[in-house]
């Protein structure tokens, strides 16, 4: 058209030029040489030269100004054609991506496994980036990381290792090898590694193996970059699946390791001549280290023991059922034992155990005689331990002994309490005693020993139910923070 224009005017030929070569020429038959009138064509950003327009045999005013004009037109025209074709190359590549993504959301959505589903992603990726191969590494803590690649292509574990630490030194960009892996990787001429995070933090990395013409371009990190968002998603998912599932099979464990714990220990008070006898345990998680025990015998006398593993959680479940069942077992073996006997020979079978792993129980042994209404009783460590007269006041009957698994050799010595109608014991562990309210204060000796005196004219278990109703009101606010149990033993006609 602006040729056209300019021949209806007189001019004799209109020439772009382009490198010092005719591109286009008008009228056809035209030869072009250079001369004339002549505008450079720029590019409108950078100002760099596209072309020459050239006018030849035209006189009139103000020709030069006017191809001035439109070889600037042109060359805005340019720089619009090379920003349609950028933005339809972005849209091309935008839309590869998504259909890479939707393609590699339908392979992986049913992994629910972190190693299958890293190797999946891996032959994705290889498909999708259309390279030679393909792996994701993901860090584990305290662990070698995990690597799955994608077909027979790898790399040593030491390279593997030490790209994803540099990802994770490098602020998260991308990293480019090339070439160096030839000779480093078995023959690999490039990698490019691209990180994936979690919470802003670099955990695991992609790689890419041997690109055609040995290059990773834009569009190539690009879309590796957006496979790396989709796949630190899909592993994410993959993790919290597994944690999800972990924490159900503890969780089931621990409610089944609770039930055992729970039927290990009495289920009733047997019934004792002379005795109201009460005894009831509260752990302060699923599972803990306080115990109890009646040990029945129709030839000796009635025997207890009430116990009280250092720590709680599972460590003081497994000691204390070991514990509870080397007590019983010393109780029922030896001919006439006395609680003593008892507490000396238990300590000599757990003392290896409990040194081994930095524990200690203190425990309480009782032997009751119906016939003397008397009580035989001997005291590793335990504490609170409160005996109530007939009508009279709390008396806190102290330890003599140092804890079971301290020394190699029990101190606790035989002691000997009438329990004649009225009079009362309560055996407890310092869970009761050492409950706080929620200013951090402690319910403390006194105060239970108070309550105790209050309540030694009631049964057995409503002492019991009192007592912990009572320090669960006064700790309301605070949680439990020691298991708490309690045996109580008072004298009837």
């Amino acid at each position: 058209m602006l040729a056209t224009a300019w021949l209806a005017d007189g001019a004799a030929s209109y020439t772009v030029w382009v490198d010092e070569r005719p591109i286009m020429t008008w009228p056809a038959h035209y030869t072009p040489m250079r001369g004339g009138l002549q505008a450079t064509i720029r590019q409108e950003k950078d100002g760099g030269v596209l072309g020459v327009l050239q006018v030849t045999g035209v006189r009139m005013p103000g020709a030069q100004l006017r191809l001035q004009a439109q070889a600037a037109m042109l060359g805005r025209l340019c720089n619009l054609e090379h920003d349609l074709r950028g933005m339809t190359y972005r849209l091309i590549d935008t839309q590869d991506q998504l259909l890479a993504l939707y393609e590699l959301t339908r392979a992986t959505r049913n992994h629910l496994e972190v190693l299958p589903l890293l190797r999946q992603l891996a032959t994705e990726t290889q498909r999708l980036a259309k390279v030679s191969g393909a792996f994701l590494v993901l860090a584990r803590p305290g662990q070698a990381p995990l690597t799955a690649f994608a077909a027979e292509a790898a790399l040593a574990a030491e390279l593997v290792e030490q790209s994803l630490h540099q990802l994770q030194e490098a602020a998260r960009e991308p990293l480019l090898y090339w070439p160096r892996l030839a000779n480093e990787a078995g023959g690999h001429n490039s990698l490019l590694m691209v990180p994936i995070e979690l919470h802003g933090r670099v955990f695991a990395g992609l790689g890419l193996l041997d690109k055609v013409g040995n290059e990773f371009v834009s569009p190539d990190r690009k879309l590796a970059q957006a496979i790396a968002e989709f796949a630190g998603a899909q592993i994410e998912n993959v993790l919290l699946y597994q944690s999800s599932l972990e924490q159900a099979r503890l969780r089931t464990e621990m409610e089944w390791a609770q039930r055992v714990q729970l039927r290990l220990l009495p289920q009733r008070p047997p019934a004792v001549p002379g005795l109201d006898l009460w005894a009831a345990s509260r752990p302060a998680l699923q599972v803990g280290g306080d115990f109890y025990d009646f040990i029945p015998s129709e030839e000796r006398p009635f025997s207890f023991a009430v116990g009280d593993i250092s720590g709680k959680g599972m460590a003081a479940a497994m000691l204390m059922a070991m514990t509870r069942s080397v007590i019983r077992a010393k109780s029922n073996v030896l001919p006439w034992p006395s609680p003593e006997d008892v507490m000396g020979r238990s300590n000599e079978a757990l003392y290896d155990d409990f040194t081994e792993v930095s524990m200690f129980a203190t425990v309480f042994v009782g032997h009751y005689y119906s016939e003397l209404r008397q009580l035989t009783y001997a005291n590793a460590g335990h504490s609170p331990v409160i005996y109530v007269p007939a009508g009279g006041q709390a008396t806190m009957l102290e330890a003599d002994g140092t804890p079971m698994g301290i020394l190699p050799v029990s101190l606790s010595a035989n002691h000997r309490i009438g329990i004649q109608p009225g009079d009362l014991l309560v055996i407890a562990t310092d869970g009761l005693n050492e409950a706080r309210n929620a200013h951090d204060e402690l319910f403390g000796h006194g105060r239970l020993m108070s309550l105790v005196t209050s309540l030694a004219h009631k049964p057995a278990q409503e002492i019991a139910e009192t007592l912990y109703d009572e320090v669960e009101a006064y700790s309301a606010g605070h949680m439990q923070d020691d298991d708490q149990t309690m045996v109580v033993l008072r004298g009837v006609e």
